[in-house]
């Protein structure tokens, strides 16, 4: 891990320009977070609507799948390059930029069909939301003395659009039709380009030698490795297995009603941890919420692994909220210069684990349970906080 400084400088430069004073601000936390939520409303929307409306979008179920996984499997391979983007232009510029093609990637759902139209759009929409979501963190950290707060609260704003499109926008699509329904959205995404305009004006002056582009796989940290596991437990294998272990106990068409449910929760959940966890982490230091927080990811999947499936669940998604805070603020934090591209790497291998999760979890099952895979997961995970605990890095982190 990338040795942290004895003590964390208070500085907002995310550009690294070295004038940060105006990216402190509230101000630019809620534009920046507000441009990711709205933006998000057709991507949300889509993963109701596409599934049940295949013909009407002109493809088959098999590409269906591939459209609602593209955008991860895009912007998983394209972190490194939009921080690099961000750093040389501003990331007010790229704020603005992603959310025009954020606008034009929901209208393309109305207005194409066929897979390889589709394709192209969810390809936009991927970078679209790789470089929002770095916007949106970069923005969070300016301000190092509240890094958690900041995240935290960043998290919770992200939440607001995806519940707006899976309440309001499903309901519109059962009036206007499930691909009318995208042009409106679109029209509403167009306010996130109105928020991107009132952030401060930055200009990116970093020499070439500072924005060496990060590799595909760029090589992990600790921390990367702790947000791996997390990834491929949480958004990978548990989101896989969670209606199948319900179906167990009841019918499957309640199975199926519940697993809905629990998910619709998981985003309010995070609109309340988010921020409190973040909130606490300023007020006592990051380390401890963060270990802490580890650990009840641990429970979780070992009361899932022995049989307690809602217990655990609840443990495995209240630490979810709180981890999805804590770990890009602890990132920023370690942070000595630039914080794009350390957060662009963190969420790189996020993402890598929410793919191989799923991918892994369909070969495994043939073998074993999905009680003994999440066993497994216990162990792995509280491997992984230990090995971070152990780096003489660690202890200078407050």
């Amino acid at each position: 891990m990338t040795e942290a400084p004895d003590h964390v400088p208070d500085h907002g430069d995310v550009d690294g320009d070295g004038d940060g004073d105006g990216d402190k601000s509230w101000h630019s936390l809620w534009f920046s977070s507000g441009a990711l939520s709205l933006a998000i409303i057709g991507d949300a929307l889509l993963y109701v609507v596409l599934p049940v409306n295949a013909d009407l979008f002109g493809v088959s179920l098999a590409w269906v799948g591939i459209l609602l996984a593209a955008n991860r499997i895009i912007r998983t391979f394209t972190y490194g390059l939009l921080a690099v983007i961000g750093e040389r232009i501003g990331i007010k510029n790229l704020c603005i930029l992603a959310t025009i093609t954020a606008v034009i990637s929901t209208a393309l759902y109305a207005l194409v069909d066929g897979w390889a139209a589709l394709l192209a759009a969810r390809v936009v929409w991927g970078l679209s939301y790789g470089a929002l979501l770095l916007v949106a963190l970069g923005y969070a950290a300016a301000d190092r003395s509240r890094t958690g707060s900041r995240v935290g609260v960043s998290r919770a704003i992200e939440q607001v659009g995806p519940l707006f499109a899976l309440t309001a926008g499903a309901w519109l699509a059962g009036i206007v039709g499930p691909r009318e329904v995208f042009l409106y959205l679109a029209l509403a995404t167009c306010v996130a380009t109105l928020f991107a305009l009132q952030l401060p004006r930055r200009v990116a002056n970093v020499p070439a030698s500072k924005a060496n582009r990060l590799g595909i796989f760029p090589k992990p940290d600790r921390l990367d490795f702790l947000i791996f596991w997390m990834g491929f437990g949480v958004d990978g294998v548990f989101t896989m297995t969670v209606t199948i272990m319900l179906a167990k106990y009841m019918p499957l068409e309640a199975a199926m009603l519940l697993g809905g449910l629990f998910f619709a929760g998981r985003r309010v959940a995070e609109m309340i941890v988010a921020p409190l966890s973040g909130a606490i982490a300023d007020r006592f230091g990051v380390r401890l919420p963060l270990i802490l927080s580890s650990l009840l990811l641990v429970a979780g999947f070992a009361l899932v692994g022995f049989g307690w499936l809602y217990t655990g669940a609840a443990a495995v998604v209240v630490s979810r909220g709180a981890l999805g805070t804590l770990i890009p603020a602890a990132v920023a934090l370690f942070a000595t210069g630039p914080v794009l591209q350390p957060l662009a790497r963190n969420q790189t291998w996020r993402d890598v684990g929410a793919a191989a999760g799923p991918l892994s979890t369909g070969f495994v099952l043939a073998l074993t349970t999905p009680e003994v895979l999440h066993l497994c997961l216990a162990v792995i995970f509280l491997a992984s906080l230990l090995w971070l605990v152990a780096a003489a890095s660690w202890r200078k982190l407050q």
